[in-house]
């Protein structure tokens, strides 16, 4: 037992050491900022299941090891339904280019997903928003989801810290009502729910956003 967590730790620092001379692109990314959800996303009156989502989402100190995380609360009926999530800035994508994308979750009560997500400037804006059309707001235009990648699961309901991650590359372009569009951003996602209508609690922190490849000429 002690071998193998010697050797997954020896496997996480070296994992970190690869990429430590890249810029991380995640703005706030351990909620350190003098506001701590400075830039986060947690807000969305626009997408009905979540238009209560922004009172269930706070910063609180990390259990278990040092630092601040994000603290998804979800009170009964929530998990179940709809869950609750974060997300992060709308980050400049470099199209065509490979990123290397990491999360830390303590799942505690709960499961949890997360994803990469690529928009466009939305090309035919229609008044019905929801998580994958959002209007304009906060200095961006109206928005359209044309990709997702997903990290692999954490652990359900887990007690420890686990840094879930994967590498993607980034389409060129997206064909979007016969016309080509280039991706113009990338969010960061944590979504947090379970088959349940206890209340109970989720933890996120360090999002990472590495470029380790530029666009191929």
């Amino acid at each position: 037992m002690n071998r193998t967590l010697t050797f997954l730790a020896a496997l996480i620092l070296a994992t970190t050491a690869v990429y430590a001379g890249e810029p991380n692109l995640v703005p706030n990314a351990d909620f350190s900022a003098s506001n701590p959800l400075e830039t986060w996303r947690i807000d969305f009156p626009y997408a009905g299941p979540y238009a209560k989502n922004k009172d269930y989402v706070k910063v609180t100190a990390s259990p278990i090891r040092p630092g601040k995380c994000a603290l998804l609360d979800l009170p009964p009926g929530v998990a179940g339904n709809e869950g609750g999530k974060i997300e992060s800035a709308f980050i400049p994508a470099e199209p065509g280019a490979t990123y290397h994308v990491e999360i830390d979750c303590l799942t505690w009560d709960f499961a949890a997903k997360a994803f990469v997500e690529a928009w466009i400037e939305d090309p035919a804006p229609i008044p019905q928003r929801d998580k994958f059309r959002i209007p304009a707001m906060d200095g961006h235009p109206p928005l359209l989801t044309v990709y997702r990648a997903q990290l692999p699961d954490p652990k359900a309901k887990s007690k420890s810290w686990e840094t879930i991650s994967r590498d993607f590359t980034l389409p060129a372009t997206f064909r979007v009502g016969g016309k080509d569009y280039a991706p113009q951003f990338l969010t960061l996602k944590a979504y947090t729910y379970a088959g349940t209508r206890e209340d109970g609690k989720s933890y996120f922190t360090n999002f990472r956003l590495i470029k380790i490849k530029p666009t191929q000429p």
